[in-house]
Formats: C-alpha cells, sequence, structure tokens
C-alpha cells in the first residue's frame, strides 16, 4: 500500500505489528509466512528504525545499526527467507581490530582472536595471557559465572591489568552498549559463548533501508499490509485481551480490530499504549520498573576526501578511551554508498556511567576523543549526523541482561525488539530473536 493508505479503508487483521524496527519487521515476517493476515503500523515514512538509513550530502547513512547478522542461523536471516526476501550484504565476520594505548592488534583470520586479545591487551606476557585465557574457558565451560557480579569484578577476580580491562570494555560498549561495570557477568559469558558458534556479520551493501525495503516487499508477497505515517495512540484492551488499537493516518481515527499486537515500542511505551501501569499485574511493572535503564548511544558520521584508516575494510573498536567506542568506513566496504571521491565513516561513543549520562558533554568528548585518535579530523571532516539516540529512540531500551519478557500480563499482547531480547544475544539479532520467541508463542496459542 501507498504511502498514503487511510487507516478507515482497513477493517481487522489477525495481528497488528507497531512499529517497524528488525523486531516488528521480522515478526511480521514470521507470521505472515504462516498465513495470519498482518498489518505493520509505522509512524514515519521510513522503515526500519535503527536498521535504516537516511541519504545526507549523497552519502547512505545508517540510522543506527551497522554490522548486521546474516548466516544462516541468524534469526533475522530467517525472518528474510521465510518471505522470500534477499539480504544484500558485504561479508565482514572477523574483520575486527582492537586499540589499546600503545598499539592496534586485528583479529587473526584463522580463529585464536579471544586468546589473541588478551595477550595483545599484556603486552606480549605470554604467562599472564595463557592464565587469564584459562579462567575463560573455564567460563565457557564448566562453570558460567552469576549476573550477581558484574564483568568487571570477574575480571578484577584474576588480573590487575587494567589494559585488559579497557580492551574488553570497548568491546562490551561497542557491541553492547554499556561497560563491564554495567553488565552481568553471566550475561557477557552467554553472549560470547553464542558468538563464537561460526556467527556471521556484514554490511548491507546498499545501506540498511535497502535490506527494509527487500523484507517489505517479502510480506507485502505474503499478504501483509504496511501502514506508514500511521500514529498508534492506545492499544485497546476489554478484559485484559486486546481487541484492537486506536490510529490516526492523514488526521483520520479508527480503532483497527486484532486479537494479537506485537509492539516494537519498547516495554515501556507498550505499557503506556495500554492503559498504564495499573493495567497490568504488578510482577511485570515491579520488573519493569527496576533498574530500567536504556543504553545512551552518540552516533557520528562524517564525509572526508581521505580514508582515516586505508585498510579498515571492517570495524575498529577502540579500548583507548572514555566515550569513543568505535569506528567503522562504510566506504571502504561498498565504495558506492559515498558520493565519488569521498569516503563515509561512522564512529559511536557510550557513556561512562549509563544511568546517569552528561549528554552534550559526553557527545563532545567523543568528538575530542576522534580527534586525538586521529589528528585534524574535526577540521577535515564534513559532518552530517551528530546524533545523541536516546529517550523514546535510544541505543537500546534495556541494558543487556535486563531486558522484559516478549510475553505481557495482557493476552494477546507481546513486545518485540532490544528491550526483550533472547539471552546471549545483542542489538539487531536480539531485536530479531525477540521476534521468533513471541511469534512461536503467539502461533501455538493461535492454532490450539
Amino acid at each position: 500500500m501507498g504511502d498514503d493508505q487511510s487507516c478507515r479503508e482497513v477493517e481487522r487483521f489477525d495481528v497488528v505489528v507497531i512499529g517497524s524496527g528488525i523486531g516488528g519487521m521480522c515478526s511480521a515476517a514470521w507470521l505472515a509466512s504462516a498465513g495470519l493476515t498482518v498489518a505493520v503500523l509505522e509512524r514515519s515514512r521510513h522503515l526500519g528504525g535503527r536498521a535504516s538509513h537516511r541519504v545526507r550530502r549523497d552519502a547512505v547513512v545508517t540510522t543506527g545499526a551497522i554490522m548486521i547478522p546474516m548466516g544462516p542461523g541468524s534469526a533475522i536471516r530467517q525472518a528474510f527467507d521465510a518471505v522470500g526476501a534477499e539480504m544484500n550484504m558485504i561479508d565482514t565476520t572477523g574483520r575486527m581490530r582492537y586499540r589499546l594505548a600503545h598499539g592496534d592488534y586485528d583479529l587473526p583470520p584463522g580463529g585464536g582472536g579471544l586468546y589473541g586479545m588478551i595477550e595483545f591487551a599484556l603486552e606480549g606476557d605470554v604467562d599472564q595471557a595463557q592464565a587469564l585465557f584459562a579462567r575463560f574457558r573455564e567460563a565457557m565451560g564448566w562453570w558460567t559465572p552469576l549476573d550477581s557480579i558484574t564483568m568487571r569484578e570477574w575480571l578484577d577476580q584474576y588480573t590487575d591489568n587494567e589494559k585488559v580491562k579497557s580492551l574488553f570494555n570497548g568491546y562490551t560498549a561497542a557491541l553492547m552498549g554499556v561497560g563491564i561495570h554495567e553488565m552481568g557477568a553471566g550475561t557477557f559469558f552467554q553472549f560470547l559463548k553464542g558468538s563464537s558458534k561460526g556467527s556471521q556479520f556484514g554490511l548491507a551493501a546498499e545501506g540498511n533501508g535497502d535490506l527494509m525495503a527487500s523484507l517489505a516487499g517479502g510480506l507485502e508477497s505474503h499478504g501483509a499490509t504496511i501502514l506508514r505515517r500511521t500514529q498508534v495512540n492506545e492499544i485497546v484492551v476489554e478484559n485484559n485481551r486486546v481487541v484492537g488499537v486506536r490510529v490516526v493516518t492523514d488526521g483520520q481515527e479508527r480503532v483497527i480490530s486484532t486479537d494479537y499486537v506485537l509492539s516494537n515500542t519498547g516495554p515501556d511505551r507498550t505499557v503506556e499504549l495500554a492503559g498504564g501501569d495499573d493495567a497490568f499485574e504488578s510482577s511485570y511493572i515491579a520488573r519493569l520498573r527496576t533498574q530500567d535503564h536504556a543504553a545512551t548511544i552518540f552516533h557520528v558520521s562524517f564525509l572526508m576526501d581521505r580514508p582515516l584508516i586505508d585498510d579498515l575494510d571492517g570495524s575498529l573498536v577502540l579500548g583507548n578511551n572514555t566515550n569513543l567506542i568505535y569506528l567503522e568506513i562504510p566506504s571502504n566496504i561498498s565504495p558506492h554508498i559515498a558520493p565519488p571521491g569521498r569516503h563515509l565513516h561512522t564512529a559511536y561513543g557510550a557513556p561512562v556511567d549509563s544511568a546517569n549520562v552528561d549528554y552534550q558533554g559526553e557527545l563532545d568528548n567523543t568528538l575530542a576523543e576522534l580527534e586525538q585518535n586521529f589528528p585534524g579530523v574535526l577540521e577535515e571532516a564534513e559532518f552530517v549526523v551528530k546524533a545523541m539516540h536516546r529517550g523514546r529512540s535510544p541505543g537500546m531500551h534495556r541494558w543487556v541482561g535486563r531486558t522484559m519478557p516478549v510475553t505481557t500480563p495482557i493476552r494477546g499482547l507481546y513486545n518485540v525488539g532490544d528491550g526483550c531480547t533472547a539471552p546471549g544475544t545483542i542489538g539487531t539479532e536480539g531485536a530479531a530473536s525477540s521476534a521468533r520467541l513471541a511469534t512461536s508463542h503467539l502461533l501455538e496459542r493461535h492454532r490450539r
């Protein structure tokens, strides 16, 4: 359907998906492929949320996500496959470089990266590296630590080397949006175990928006309806069961009837739309309000006449800074996403304390640390994005390891997205994994 599709033409759907982020779109894919009638409601004219792109100064610039899982075991890949949608990707698996104050380290192509990272941080002290690596192997095998301690506290047991801690802090902040002092040790090792099992990542060759357009085409070929510029004002609940959603499109208000709602708006917003705290059983609200911090991410994208690093065709994770954690040069991977003769760069920063963020100060410091790492960049660069992903559009709606379940106390109401990721998953893959959990639960009950 076109962008100007009016809600007055809509009557009833088996399922309504609120929000077209990766969690919402993957949910719609599985449900449409199962034969249910599905409507995806998106308030903007763009699909994908943080997994989309905008064109800025003729460059294809991400709205957030940059490394997209693409292997056969990925929930994202499986959702695309469910509706026959193509993923036009460039594989960058394993192309990761780590920076500390004493130098850079490239992951070896043949494996052994975790040990190599530890030895690099310890500046070649083989005895210390082997001893600490043995502790990592134990934590990934016989005894996985509990989340009763943080990853920082786990490391403190076995090493007093701050460079090791800086390396892993950069790693967790770059991939998960929080530092090692904010992440449970168990959560860290769950992710590490999962990511060591042949994970594949890549860059969308034509930009993330191209991926979302491909997935949207697959949805529509399976009978799904996508309504853009549609604002959801209420999830209508009667007798503790979802019965519809109240929406506005082009000034027209209507209640769309449905038995199921999958909300990709974040757990807090879902509660607001469904009637507030009093509409939900108290244990759910107690968990929602406990350590309910979102993960803020600072995002800058810029163009230059030269690449900052000629041979960087993957990711640079920085553990030598306070805020700056990540750099990628997408045009080194897919040259045509930048204008001829220009080079597109994307960098991210994370707060020191995700529960108490100095937004402007830490964004400014992210830029200052970019200059410290690459002298002259602030003068040479043409910035096309300087953003803080926060509030209702954060980097992630909940800290990794402190997410909500996909089910809710209201029958027929589900959450999907990065606020309710499956254990051991993060980011876009975590959002897609939540969709897989929610749709499996929904389909099991729908078929009874």
